[in-house]
């Protein structure tokens, strides 16, 4: 067992100099604990301020923790250890261990334990930091996570070939604009799912979509599945009211249809504007047209 099996036994809520949301925002992604809770939040929140988080994530994939995290996590580990210790045969029942992992502890120096906490936790963080690239599923992104996939030698090659295989291989879009009788949007987009894409299935996944700056959530559970293995959504979201479509078009390619009124900035002036799609892991980013 690595001494990973127990970082959720001594879990330490890693501090992060937080400045502003989007700060915030990289901060809580990276938690170890992330997943376990409001986890479509916290990605939502990554694909609204993608131009902001982007370097942070790409510094945390590349460089790890900061030296003030892992010495939290040093410390907190080499604490554990010597809690354990002395008592952990007749307490394992109250702390949650199998007798296996009592055995593997057992077997461990103070220092061993401490070494494997340590690298477990880094993993973890920069896995953590390559799965919120793959949200963001940009050019910059997507070159960082082919950075890893192709390196033999990183620990991280595995979980970044994980998150490529979620990147669509095509995304266009086409987005018409409206301020009558309040500001909307009309999105008509068609992607394609990568060749080692496990598949979608939106009634079961979360989904999220942006639009400019707008981003929105659509929980799991809220797409009914129609015929020709087709979903669709109707309903509002933080006060905005939203038709959403997805139809497959063979081949692993999907048309995807949404309305959406209601928000303040659901417009735009120039030529394109910036679109998002996350289905569960999978996702892609593009500049879509305006139509005027």
């Amino acid at each position: 067992m690595r001494s990973g099996l127990l970082v959720g036994l001594l879990f330490l809520p890693a501090t992060f100099p937080v400045q502003d949301p989007s700060a915030q925002a990289v901060s809580a992604w990276l938690r170890p604990d992330s997943m376990e809770g409001d986890a479509g939040q916290l990605a939502m929140q990554l694909e609204q301020s993608r131009t902001a988080v982007e370097p942070a994530l790409i510094s945390a994939a590349q460089n790890g923790p900061d030296p003030d995290t892992l010495l939290q996590i040093r410390t907190a580990a080499e604490s554990r250890f010597d809690a354990l210790e002395p008592w952990i045969v007749p307490n394992s029942a109250q702390i949650g261990l199998s007798a296996n992992e009592i055995q593997l502890v057992q077997e461990k120096t103070r220092d061993q334990f401490v070494a494997e906490t340590v690298q477990d936790f880094t993993v973890a963080y920069q896995s953590r930091a390559l799965v919120g690239l793959g949200i963001i599923a940009d050019n910059t992104a997507v070159q960082v996570l082919q950075n890893f996939a192709g390196n033999n030698a990183s620990p991280l090659q595995a979980a970044a070939k994980k998150v490529l295989a979620g990147v669509f291989s095509a995304f266009s879009a086409q987005v018409g604009f409206s301020g009558q009788p309040s500001p909307s949007f009309e999105l008509k987009a068609k992607f394609s799912l990568g060749a080692n894409s496990d598949g979608i299935n939106p009634a079961t996944e979360a989904v999220i979509l942006r639009v400019g700056t707008v981003a929105i959530l659509i929980p799991p559970g809220s797409f009914v599945s129609n015929e020709n293995d087709s979903f669709a959504f109707e309903g509002a979201i933080d006060d905005v009211n939203l038709e959403v479509q997805f139809a497959p078009l063979g081949n692993n390619g999907f048309a995807f249809h949404a309305k959406g009124s209601g928000a303040s900035d659901l417009t735009s002036t120039g030529k394109t504007v910036a679109v998002g799609l996350v289905i569960g892991n999978d996702t892609g980013s593009t500049a879509a047209s305006v139509d005027k």
